[in-house]
């Protein structure tokens, strides 16, 4: 088993426990703002998404420096980025529902609630956070989650006021797409079985997702410094998700504004 089959063994009981929407309000804010509409109105210099996250299985030292919400908040806006991420997952990541209601309160920008989400609770919880957006991850029909219950879950999302980020990472994936009604793409650089990042993968995915139409479309993952989103803003993405890095920044306002899209490099 890899790593996605494994932490979806370990996700399920803790989604399952009583106490996983507590808390949560009992309902989110009726109006969110879109996460679709951040990334296109930033499209032509380059959306960013700064995430919010505990730990970074697979990194050497995958604990990251604590740092507290408002401070991330302040220093990611400061930057002007696009929106946020959260990670909600605990196992292994020390994530929570709770995590990105917090990021939702420090901000008026769309906040995408990041998880392995296969579960209605899942959903809901993003909904009570506040969060603009779910991710659902078009590889999870390979490891048990099928199709239909992935458009189950995108369809719960939207009743509930949410956008829908569908990921992908290898070509096959794109397949999802005419079962998963989705708002926003990704693909990520990291195959998620073996936690390894493998761009030439990922960048044929994304080649054949803008020949298809895929758009808004991020770039996710892996992104440490000017030169790997450079590769991403060549491939023409409209955004791009850094997490891990931003993390381990000792000045992450100026890390941030090192990514944009160079002037001249428009989005195609």
């Amino acid at each position: 088993m890899g790593f996605l089959a494994d932490i979806l063994a370990e996700l399920q009981p803790v989604v399952d426990e009583d106490g996983y929407l507590s808390g949560l309000p009992a309902a989110g804010p009726a109006h969110k703002p879109s996460l679709r509409e951040a990334i296109n109105a930033r499209a032509q210099e380059g959306a960013i998404l700064a995430e919010f996250k505990r730990v970074s299985p697979g990194q050497a030292t995958p604990i990251l420096p604590g740092r507290a919400v408002e401070e991330f908040v302040r220093s990611a806006e400061q930057a002007h980025v696009a929106g946020f991420s959260c990670l909600a997952t605990g196992p292994r990541f020390e994530g929570s529902p709770s995590d990105v209601r917090e990021v939702a309160s420090a901000t008026s920008r769309p906040v995408l609630f990041k998880d392995f989400v296969v579960s209605e609770r899942q959903v809901a919880a993003a909904a009570r956070s506040g969060a603009s957006a779910v991710l659902l991850i078009a590889r999870l029909a390979e490891v048990g989650v099928p199709g239909p219950r992935l458009a189950g879950l995108a369809r719960s999302a939207h009743d509930l006021g949410l956008e829908v980020v569908l990921e992908f990472h290898a070509e096959a994936e794109l397949s999802q797409v005419d079962v998963v009604p989705a708002d926003v793409y990704g693909v990520n650089v990291r195959d998620l079985d073996s936690l390894r990042i493998d761009r030439p993968t990922a960048e044929t995915t994304i080649e054949r997702a803008r020949e298809i139409g895929l758009r808004p479309l991020i770039g996710l993952s892996g992104v440490e410094s000017p030169a790997e989103a450079g590769r991403f803003w060549d491939l023409g993405v409209d955004g791009i998700l850094v997490g891990t890095a931003v993390a381990r920044s000792r000045e992450p306002t100026r890390f941030l504004r090192s990514l944009g899209r160079p002037v001249g490099r428009s989005s195609p």
